[in-house]
């Protein structure tokens, strides 16, 4: 593989880190989707995060697999299954996904190629698709196209582009990033609801080089019983709120760092407020509204007539208005 100087480059080592609970009806086409890589990755790291049905012995059964380590833990949660994951990879790049999920067979030597011809890069952001289940019957399709293919010299840069495009997906399904990048800045999940939300505004903010590629790798199955499509819960409150702090606190100490993009990052704290009232509103729960002004005085910015009309336009209209924003930028 030849790198801008010419020079032979080596195929980079891609870890695979897969957090699996109770998913015994699609955790194996998961996994043989990760295995039937026309390229291999360097590992697959799997975590049974306590499952209570037959995932973790369907998981075993992989374990003389070259390649594929397996764990079993507590409960503890999606954000914890893969922080243990993390601190046993040793692939240069690491790359998360969801054990309901499937991802195309050139994945891994996309990512190689992009990475031998551009070996600055700190993280790569692609796009994804929705599929339903069989049986399942839902309105909740995301879209996760990128609509920018694109090297920002600065994690800086490709937040900001991502987010003026409304393209700034959290899940880290749809990225693949250095492991320094993650130890170098003391990053890890937190064991909350949201925990990618809340991880995704500081991972790419501490990236160098970034690569926006608009081409689908990964695909996201809508199912019944998902994180995505149970009822809401004061774990989700909770998970906002705890976001928005996060948010609050990052902006707050590292001011001069993202002040190239402060109005973004503030209209995203405004765009996650309003989730946070409205799972307060569906599950009946008064806001804490003294932490919110808190976080309002720790960020610097109160609410302007954008961010009421934000927060007032149900959730829906956003995506629906997003969409439609979209393709008249195409």
């Amino acid at each position: 593989m030849e790198a801008r100087d010419g020079k032979m480059q080596s195929k980079i080592l891609i870890t695979a880190i897969v957090p699996a609970y109770n998913v015994e009806n699609y955790v194996v086409s998961a996994l043989d989707s990760l295995l039937n890589q026309t390229e291999k990755f360097h590992e697959i790291i799997v975590v049974n995060d306590g499952s209570t049905d037959t995932t973790g012995a369907l998981i075993e059964q992989y374990r003389d697999i070259d390649g594929v380590r397996i764990f079993h833990s507590r409960n503890n949660g999606q954000g914890s299954a893969r922080n243990l994951a993390l601190s046993q990879a040793s692939g240069e790049f690491v790359y998360f996904f969801d054990a309901d999920d499937l991802l195309n067979i050139d994945f891994v030597a996309a990512m190689q190629a992009l990475v031998g011809t551009k070996p600055e890069l700190d993280i790569i952001y692609f796009s994804g698709e929705s599929f339903l289940d069989e049986g399942c019957r839902s309105e909740y399709m995301p879209s996760y196209d990128r609509k920018i293919s694109k090297e920002f010299r600065s994690g800086i840069e490709a937040t900001g582009a991502m987010l003026r495009r409304d393209v700034y997906f959290a899940s880290p399904c749809l990225y693949l990033s250095k492991r320094v990048l993650w130890e170098d800045n003391g990053l890890t999940f937190m064991n909350i609801v949201h925990e990618d939300e809340e991880i995704i505004m500081r991972l790419s903010c501490s990236a160098g080089a970034s690569f926006c590629l608009d081409k689908v790798f990964f695909k996201r199955r809508i199912r019944a019983e998902s994180t995505m499509t149970l009822p809401k819960s004061m774990r989700n409150a909770n998970g906002y709120l705890r976001t928005l702090e996060s948010i609050a606190a990052y902006c707050k100490s590292k001011r001069a760092h993202v002040a190239p993009i402060q109005r973004d990052l503030v209209r995203r704290f405004y765009y996650l407020l309003h989730g946070y009232f409205s799972v307060c509103k569906a599950i009946k729960s008064r806001p804490e509204y003294t932490r919110i002004f808190i976080l309002l005085v720790a960020l610097g910015r109160f609410p302007g007539l954008r961010q009421l009309y934000e927060m007032a336009v149900p959730r829906s209209l956003h995506a629906r208005l997003a969409t439609v924003k979209r393709k008249l930028c195409e």
